[in-house]
């Protein structure tokens, strides 16, 4: 997992961001909760046969998968063994309050974070083209913040996408 974010030097690539990207990036990955919500209230919207089912089975089934793993991949996230913050960000300190609140400590592989975000998008994908596009930013924007953030190495949210759209393909 570090071997990738190495070679493709995600640090180097978090320190060089703006003040103002990062502050985005980290409220993009604390706000996958509400994200999903309002993935929902889209599906619901716009999906032309919307079942609440179906759309609480794909976002379920998705988590669980990537917490499925974690008995037999169990790595320490990328913040736990580099030194330093990635980057400079009033809502940092709020993610890891609450990390250190209600996390288990250990990394998923794959990111839930990740696959969460893009089954919203997936999930909302009948909606006007102009919320589709934002919904997918937004999903990029959740997996960028797990990453950069070092909340998760950069495999981590390739294989939650991964997860992600074989669940909703499925």
């Amino acid at each position: 997992l570090r071997w990738l974010d190495d070679r493709l030097r995600i640090r180097d690539v978090a320190g060089r961001t703006p003040r103002a990207v990062a502050e985005v990036l980290e409220a993009a990955y604390v706000g996958v909760y509400p994200f999903v919500l309002l993935a929902l209230v889209l599906y619901l919207q716009f999906s032309p046969s919307p079942d609440s089912d179906k759309f609480w089975s794909v976002v379920l089934i998705t988590d669980l998968l990537c917490f499925a793993v974690l008995p037999w991949v169990q790595t320490r996230p990328p913040r736990a063994l580099e030194a330093g913050e990635p980057w400079e960000s009033s809502i940092r300190q709020f993610n890891l309050r609450l990390l250190g609140a209600t996390s288990i400590q250990v990394n998923t592989f794959p990111s839930g974070h990740a696959a969460e975000g893009l089954a919203a998008f997936l999930l909302a994908l009948a909606a006007p083209p102009g919320v589709v596009a934002a919904m997918f930013l937004a999903a990029v924007a959740v997996s960028a913040g797990a990453v950069l953030g070092r909340y998760h190495y950069l495999a981590d949210a390739l294989a939650g996408w991964v997860v992600a759209l074989g669940v909703f393909w499925l």
